[in-house]
């Protein structure tokens, strides 16, 4: 399907379909051949593990001691009850697979996003950083501070005097101030550990579906929770569709610089030459990481409002931090008149889809999702390849 999607590609760059001057990314939510009950918490999914796993063991022992006891009558009446251990042992490894399946991706999703921990991590340094700096002005303090005795104690002994300095400073190894420091700055270097490697510990409240654990719970269209992909489409004029994928996660925040490259990548591999003038993709997407990322392309992106960014009369909000370059990218006149563009490129190519072959998906799984979605994709450009033929011979 994805080879096939490449090549009904191709051939709308070839018959002229494609126009890489704008493209929009946008993501909306699909939904998955699963049911929101279906989602379970980690200790019930630790529980199905583990009762599956007692059960399939007792299958296997009961198998080993029913075919000895086949093997000593000759065979006679085993065929039935074989035929039952064995479709039950097939349904108890699946349910085992998806069970653990749904773990992994508990623990997956609890693990903190790339950008995540490179913030961690950098304030973690910093902790650091002010922990030695304290340390080290600390010690050479008292370091000076033994050092005035010595010189004072060998000036009284030179002179004669004894015992005219009073009590002698307390040694650098039994100094609280720098026992203390010394501990603050283990702690911190402690805390840059676990900062560089996250431990991913699901939340009490984090759930995953047992009938399709790569699906997630996203917030509806219309307002509620659905449990569905995140599906993410790229698309050029005529809503021709570069790109089709699924995104892990409910947010589209990290999804646009993968959509970026598997856009490039389909590019390239469908033959279509140029290179794509402008990208476009609404507020969802904003991100100073993405930003820093795809510095170097020609991308907009909202960071206020989507009416605000198109110019349109709208209550002003301040942009974040990491957003105020593309915030001035987009108060221009002439980048609000190319963010005009964003929902007419990408819209009505979800209208299309959606109206076509509607929100709900029909396998289970990322790899069975992926070939299905491509197949929508491939047929959505099929009927753009067909239709712009038509209309080029009529």
């Amino acid at each position: 399907m994805k080879k096939l999607f490449l090549q009904v590609l191709a051939l709308c760059g070839r018959h002229g379909l494609v126009d890489l001057s704008a493209v929009a990314v946008d993501g909306s939510p699909m939904e998955a051949n699963a049911s929101r009950d279906s989602n379970q918490q980690l200790p019930r999914l630790e529980a199905v593990i583990v009762r599956c796993e007692s059960e399939i063991n007792a299958l296997m022992d009961d198998a080993g001691d029913h075919a000895r006891r086949v093997e000593a009558d000759d065979g006679a009446g085993a065929e039935g009850d074989a035929r039952d251990d064995g479709l039950r042992l097939s349904r108890l490894s699946d349910l085992l697979s998806r069970a653990r399946t749904a773990r992994d991706r508990l623990y997956e999703r609890a693990l903190p996003s790339a950008n995540e921990i490179r913030i961690k991590v950098e304030a973690a340094e910093r902790i650091v950083a002010r922990a030695q700096k304290r340390l080290a002005a600390e010690t050479a303090a008292h370091q000076e501070k033994l050092r005035k005795y010595q010189s004072r104690a060998e000036a009284d002994r030179a002179a004669g005097r004894r015992g005219a300095n009073g009590r002698p400073p307390v040694p650098m190894e039994h100094k609280t101030v720098l026992t203390r420091q010394w501990a603050r700055l283990a702690k911190a270097i402690a805390h840059l550990e676990r900062a560089r490697n996250p431990r991913p510990e699901p939340s009490p409240t984090s759930r995953a579906s047992l009938s399709d654990p790569d699906s997630r719970l996203l917030p509806g269209k219309h307002g509620g929770y659905l449990q569905g992909y995140n599906l993410q489409i790229a698309c050029a004029r005529r809503q021709i569709i570069l790109a089709i994928e699924t995104h892990d996660n409910p947010s589209d925040c990290t999804a646009l610089v993968p959509m970026v490259k598997q856009i490039q990548d389909n590019q390239r591999a469908a033959g279509l030459p140029g290179d794509i003038q402008l990208w476009l993709a609404d507020s969802g997407y904003a991100s100073a990481t993405s930003f820093e990322t795809l510095a170097d392309l020609p991308l907009l992106v909202s960071v206020t409002s989507e009416a605000d960014q198109a110019g349109f009369p709208a209550k002003r909000r301040q942009a974040r931090a990491g957003h105020q370059a593309m915030a001035a990218r987009l108060a221009t006149p002439t980048g609000r008149a190319q963010y005009r563009q964003r929902s007419a490129l990408v819209e009505p190519g979800f209208a299309q889809l959606f109206q076509r072959f509607g929100r709900h998906l029909n396998y289970r799984g990322h790899r069975a999702v992926d070939t299905e979605i491509k197949l929508l994709g491939t047929v959505h450009n099929l009927n753009k390849l067909l239709a712009g033929t038509t209309k080029s011979r009529s």
